[in-house]
């Protein structure tokens, strides 16, 4: 997937009026996905990831932080301006399920198994609730 492919793909689900919309939320989400995970697994995730997302998403040495699922959607509202929880989850669901469409299987299995059970309705996956 292209970068511009992969922003189409956030744009359309997150029902964004433009690609700027699109790419503001997209780095705030991955920027904030990446300092959840640790920095190998933000890396192996980077790698199958368009270039000009991939730096988005990796972070130096420090250990992953831990926020649950909705401290996660909190730093999404914060971070992107969202007027409520809502709008935040809608742009966490967009770009973490844009990233299921991205990576591989062993990769999305990967993450998934990384993150509380609570993430996986972000990534589309509601069923490992």
């Amino acid at each position: 997937m292209t970068y511009g492919t992969f922003l189409s793909e956030v744009r359309d689900r997150g029902n964004y009026p433009d690609r700027g919309e699109a790419v503001r939320v997209s780095e705030a989400v991955m920027t904030l996905l990446g300092a959840r995970l640790q920095p190998a697994s933000a890396r192996h995730l980077a790698s199958q990831l368009p270039e000009r997302m991939a730096g988005t998403v990796t972070h130096d040495g420090r250990g992953a932080t831990t926020w649950s699922e909705g401290e996660f959607v909190e730093r999404v509202r914060q971070a992107t301006g969202a007027e409520n929880t809502g709008v935040a989850r809608r742009h966490a669901e967009a770009v973490c399920q844009t990233i299921c469409d991205q990576v591989s299987g062993g990769e999305r299995n990967k993450l998934l198994s990384q993150l509380p059970s609570g993430y996986a309705p972000l990534f589309g996956h509601p069923e490992l609730h």
